[in-house]
């Protein structure tokens, strides 16, 4: 099986913040007028064309990428819930934005790890990201009917399933391709 990644396109929390919108109501955000066209543009990438099915992510911005993906190449979508976004708080209590960008960066910081003296201690491991993305994925995987798979979700989820939580910035709509050693666990 083929599997590719594609991150969604520009969001707007702007009616999300203008709701006033707590914890995971923020993430209720849509794409911005440049993340249409960053989709639009993505769904001509020759790498996609053929796939058999478009796997996405449960949040607005990702399902409206994946919504405009498979209208371009004309291909279902399903949804597994489990390639959510990255938490800032494992418990989902409300965080602020700065608070998220924080924790964020202290995640970067650390390769995904807690360290004792973590300002933010709430945020979710690499580790913990992998399995959650992994387990979401692992039906599509054993699926025979499915020779290309195309996975529309976020940064944080396409860093964990690559197993590379340092990487560099993931560009709105770009795709990237997830190879088998990047899916096998490591050897004990």
């Amino acid at each position: 099986m083929t599997i590719y990644l594609m991150r969604h396109g520009e969001p707007t929390y702007r009616d999300t913040a203008a709701l006033g919108l707590p914890g995971m109501g923020a993430e209720l955000g849509q794409l911005t007028p440049e993340g249409i066209q960053q989709a639009e543009e993505g769904a001509t990438d020759p790498r996609i064309q053929d796939v058999n099915l478009i796997l996405s992510s449960p949040y607005p911005r990702a399902l409206q990428t994946a919504a405009i993906v498979s209208r371009r190449i004309d291909r279902p979508i399903d949804i597994a819930v489990g390639i959510y976004e990255w938490l800032p708080r494992i418990d989902f209590s409300a965080a602020t934005h700065e608070e998220i960008v924080d924790g964020w960066k202290e995640y970067k910081a650390n390769a995904g790890v807690h360290k004792p003296d973590d300002k933010f201690p709430l945020w979710e491991t690499h580790a913990s990201l992998r399995a959650r993305a992994l387990e979401a994925i692992k039906p599509y995987l054993a699926r025979t009917d499915i020779g290309k798979l195309l996975i529309v979700c976020h940064g944080g989820i396409m860093r964990a399933l690559m197993n590379q939580p340092s990487l560099r910035k993931i560009h709105y709509c770009e795709i990237r391709e997830l190879t088998p050693d990047m899916l096998a666990e490591p050897q004990q």
